[in-house]
C-alpha cells in the first residue's frame, strides 16, 4: 500500500521532471544540429561575400571581402581579407579557435602595417564598423548554454523550431539567444540576441536566402541588424566552394603581413 501511494504521489512529479528532461535534452539537440549548419562544420570553404551597411534604411558602405576557413582535429581557422574598397583593402583577420573551446583573434592594418591581437573588451567592438562584433566572428558551443524548447513557430511561412539559450559564460556579451531554427534543413532562419540581463534585445539576425550546394543547405543572403543604433549589415554570398583544400600557410599569422 505504502509502495502504490507513493508512486501516486511521487509519479506525477517524476513524469514532470522527466518531461522537463527531455524537453532539454531536445533543445540541445536542436541548438547542436542548428549552430553545425554553417560553414565551419565543413573541412574547407572558400567564399566571396559582399556587405552592404545601413543606416536610417540607406546604405552608408559597401565591402567586398574573401574568406577561407578549415577545419582540421577539431581546430577551426578562418582568415578574412578585404578586397574592396581601397581604403578597407588589405585589411586581413585571422581567428583560430581550438577543440577546448578557447579563441585567438588577430587583425592586419595595412596603415599600421603591424597585427594587433584582439582579447577583453575589444572582442565587443565593431568589427571594421559593420554590425558583427569580433565576439559575433566566434563559434558557439552548445554547451556553453542551458537551453529550452518554445513553442513551434513559423518564419515567412516556414515551420521552425523555437529555442531559447541561457549563457553559462561570465564573459559572453549575450545573456540570451532566441533561434528559430527550420526544421527541414535546421538551418537558423532567425536570431535574436539579447544583453547580459537577458532582457534587452542588442541584436537580430535574419537568414533571407538559403542555397542547396554538396549536399548541404548554404545561407547566402542575410541581414545583422542592431535595432537600437538603426543599422543593419547585409552579407550576400557572390561566390563559394566547400571543395577546394585551403593549404595552412594561408591560414597563419604569417599569412595576415604577407
Amino acid at each position: 500500500m505504502k509502495s502504490k501511494l507513493a508512486q501516486m504521489c511521487l509519479g506525477p512529479l517524476l513524469l514532470s521532471i522527466a518531461q522537463v528532461a527531455s524537453a532539454e535534452t531536445g533543445a540541445a539537440e536542436i541548438a547542436k544540429q542548428a549552430l553545425e549548419t554553417n560553414l565551419f562544420s565543413t573541412e574547407n570553404a572558400r567564399a566571396v561575400i559582399d556587405m552592404e551597411i545601413q543606416k536610417g534604411g540607406k546604405v552608408v558602405r559597401t565591402r567586398r571581402i574573401s574568406t577561407l576557413m578549415s577545419r582540421k582535429n577539431g581546430q577551426v581557422r578562418s582568415f578574412v581579407e578585404f578586397e574592396s574598397p581601397a581604403d578597407v583593402a588589405g585589411t586581413r583577420f585571422l581567428s583560430v579557435e581550438e577543440k577546448s573551446g578557447g579563441t585567438e583573434q588577430f587583425i592586419y592594418l595595412p596603415a599600421f602595417k603591424k597585427v594587433k591581437r584582439i582579447v577583453g573588451a575589444q572582442r565587443n567592438q565593431s568589427f571594421m564598423g559593420t554590425d558583427f562584433s569580433y565576439a559575433d566572428l566566434e563559434g558557439r558551443r552548445v554547451d556553453e548554454a542551458t537551453w529550452s524548447k518554445l513553442a513551434d513557430e513559423k518564419v515567412r511561412g516556414e515551420d521552425c523550431h523555437v529555442i531559447e539559450g541561457v549563457s553559462k559564460k561570465a564573459d559572453d556579451p549575450y545573456g540570451r539567444v532566441k533561434l528559430w531554427v527550420h526544421k527541414k534543413t535546421m538551418v537558423p532562419l532567425r536570431g535574436e540576441f539579447f544583453d547580459k540581463t537577458g532582457k534587452e534585445l542588442e541584436k537580430r539576425l535574419d537568414v533571407q536566402k538559403l542555397h542547396p550546394q554538396d549536399g548541404r543547405w548554404i545561407t547566402t543572403e542575410s541581414v545583422m541588424e542592431t535595432p537600437k543604433e538603426g543599422s543593419s549589415t547585409r552579407l550576400k554570398v557572390n561566390s563559394i566552394d566547400l571543395k577546394t583544400e585551403i593549404p595552412e600557410a594561408a591560414l597563419s599569422r604569417q599569412a595576415l603581413e604577407r
